[in-house]
Order: structure tokens, then C-alpha cells, then sequence
């Protein structure tokens, strides 16, 4: 079975995040650890990871010891050449679920060895007990994922928000040809959250279901952006008939691309919520189509169209959606990224909006 996330486009991005990894004979797990914070009793949590070695041997052996609180739902290898000159590479992934029949604190170490490589992945979840109040999100696509990241600590400022906060979040892979909702029943939680590389994967009868959800008085949001290809279309077929389309483009230029806003440029009830700044890079701009259903939460800068914004919230029936301009969600809201502003606080404050409101 082929990496999860196994695009061209993440392929090619990925040669700027870690650009020496088709020349070494192995550069270390990636992401190189998985600390999935806290979830509750019962709740799915799913990542996944990979391991490189530059070798031609298509038959090279993958194996995992894991420690009890770990599942191993699939391993794979897949060869791959980059350019007429350059090695084979042999890709070895691993994906996992995490045993929540319990509370407690997991930590241990997944042994991988890869062909001649050995190495060790920490992988560590705190199960809380189940309480009144819990907000339940379903996150189509688990940030702990192969593609996103070399570095396992840019998840801290995910991992930071779901601490203090009152999610109960499960975390799905994703994979090409199945559907991203499975036969969940979303009623069952109160967001539903649809990043781009789930969008990207969803098939039609997810973007029907993810729409019905919607509809009866849930709460959908979406984040996507040219950057991942396909992920704006996808995203506009959830958000169609509703007042608002994200358009298929993202500041560019230098000097426009990486902007800094502040009150002026967001709805007032932010400021409520404590959110003062917010930084984005290579924003996607979400145009109003109707403004007796959407609404700008965040006002564009630098793309786009007098009117548009970076975040748009609308009604959808009984419920609502909202659409994000940025594609890397977790990377948006990641120390590194944010820059000192309120992205996190914003993303915690869209996902728990109560149902239909």
C-alpha cells in the first residue's frame, strides 16, 4: 500500500523541507517523534510515519516492534527515483493507532529498521478519563502525519490548544480511493474538520455527508489552498450554494505574501475572544457571494478582491461552515509561523462554536 499522502505535489515540497533526502542513505524517522497529547477514552487516534534508505532493492524488509499501548495498522515499502542521476530510494511507512480503552500515560519507543537501518520513534499519548461538557472534533486528517513534517515539535502548539481546552478530537488517516468519513456517524460530534489533504482525497459521497451534517445544524471547517492541488475545488463543491468560494490563488508576491493583521482587520467578536493579531503566508482570499448568509471573519491582504477574506463563516441550513485560506493548518499555527499572533486562539475559538450557531 503506497504512503498515504504519496503526491507529486507533497513529493516536491518535500525536497524543500528536507532536500539532502534523496541523497543520504537514511535521514531518521519523519516526523522524527510523535507526541500526540491529550484524548479522551474511546476516541481514534491515528498517525503515521516514514523512513528513507537510498538503496534499489525493491523487496527491502520494513519491520516494527511497538510497545503494547501502540497498534500497527500498516507497513508498506515503495521505491522511488528522483532524476535520471540520483538512487533509488526505498520509502518504508508506518502507520499506527493508539489503544484509548484506557486512561493513562503512554510513553515508548517504536523500534523501525528499514533495510540496514535501525531507529527508534518516541510516541507518547495522554488518555483522559471521559467527562460532562467535552466538545467531540473529528479531524479528517491527523496533523501526525508522514507527509507534514521532519520535525515532531511543530505540533506543540496543537497539542498545546487540545491541553487546555475541552476537545475530545480524533485524529484519521487519510489515504487515496477511500472515503475520508468512513461510515462514521457525524451527528455524533460537534465539528467536523476538513484540512486540505483530506479534502483532497474526499470523495463525492464525503462532500454529500460532510454537506447533510452541515445542513442539520452542525458545524464544518474547512482549510485549503492552491499549494495542495485540488484542495480549493474540493473545498468550494462543501461550501457551494452557501454564500461564499474560495478562490484559487494565494498572495504570491514578495512583500505581499506574508502579512501581519490586527483590529482593523478582523470581525469584532474576535477581540472578544482574546484574538488581537494573526499572521498568514501565502493566504488564499474566500470571496463573499452572498452577504445575507457570509460573513468575513478576517479580512484579506495582498490577494484577491476588495471584500474578500482569509477566514469566512456562513450559514449552511440549520449550521455553518467555515473556510479557512491556509492549507498547512497546523503549521499555520505553530510558533515558527504565527509569529507571536492569535492564530491558534482563533482555530481553538472556530472549532468550538457551538452547533448551528
Amino acid at each position: 500500500m503506497p504512503p498515504s499522502r504519496a503526491t507529486a505535489l507533497v513529493l516536491v515540497s518535500l525536497l524543500f523541507v528536507c532536500p539532502a533526502f534523496a541523497r543520504s542513505q537514511s535521514d531518521g524517522p519523519q516526523p522524527d517523534r510523535l507526541h500526540l497529547g491529550a484524548v479522551y477514552v474511546g476516541a481514534t487516534v491515528e498517525a503515521s510515519f516514514l523512513l528513507r534508505e537510498a538503496r534499489n532493492q525493491p523487496d527491502i524488509k520494513l519491520d516494527v516492534i511497538a510497545p503494547k499501548f501502540v497498534k500497527v495498522l500498516n507497513k508498506s515499502t515503495e521505491v522511488r527515483k528522483f532524476g535520471p542521476e540520483s538512487n533509488d530510494v526505498v520509502f518504508g511507512s508506518v502507520e499506527i493507532g493508539i489503544d484509548t480503552t484506557a486512561a493513562g500515560e503512554f510513553r515508548g519507543e517504536l523500534t523501525v529498521t528499514l533495510g540496514q537501518t535501525t531507529v527508534q520513534v518516541p510516541v507518547s499519548a495522554t488518555v483522559k478519563a471521559r467527562r460532562p461538557g467535552l466538545r467531540r472534533i473529528l479531524m479528517t486528517e491527523t496533523p501526525f502525519e508522514q507527509w507534514t513534517t521532519t520535525d515532531g515539535t511543530m505540533f506543540q502548539a496543537w497539542t498545546e490548544l487540545v491541553k487546555d481546552s475541552p476537545f475530545d478530537v480524533n485524529y484519521l488517516l487519510v489515504h487515496r480511493g477511500k472515503p475520508v468519513l468512513r461510515d462514521l456517524d457525524l451527528e455524533k460530534f460537534d465539528c467536523v474538520f476538513l484540512p486540505a489533504g483530506a479534502l483532497v482525497f474526499a470523495m463525492p459521497a464525503d462532500v454529500k455527508r460532510a454537506r447533510e451534517y452541515a445542513e442539520k445544524g452542525g458545524q464544518v471547517v474547512v482549510a485549503a489552498a492552491p499549494s495542495l492541488r485540488g484542495s480549493v475545488e474540493r473545498a468550494n463543491a462543501v461550501l457551494a450554494g452557501y454564500g461564499l468560494q474560495m478562490r484559487d490563488e494565494e498572495a504570491g508576491a514578495v512583500g505581499q505574501n506574508d502579512v501581519t493583521l490586527h483590529k482593523d482587520d478582523l470581525d469584532p467578536r474576535l477581540a472578544k475572544e482574546g484574538v488581537q493579531a494573526l499572521h498568514f503566508y501565502r493566504g488564499s482570499p474566500i470571496a463573499v457571494t452572498d452577504v445575507t448568509k457570509a460573513r468575513v471573519l478576517v479580512r484579506a491582504a495582498g490577494v484577491g478582491q476588495a471584500g474578500d477574506g482569509f477566514v469566512v463563516r456562513s450559514q449552511a441550513g440549520k449550521g455553518k461552515v467555515t473556510a479557512i485560506g491556509q492549507s498547512l493548518w497546523w503549521s499555520w499555527i505553530s510558533k515558527e509561523q504565527a509569529q507571536g499572533t492569535d492564530n491558534a486562539k482563533l482555530l481553538g475559538w472556530l472549532l468550538s462554536l457551538p452547533r448551528g450557531t
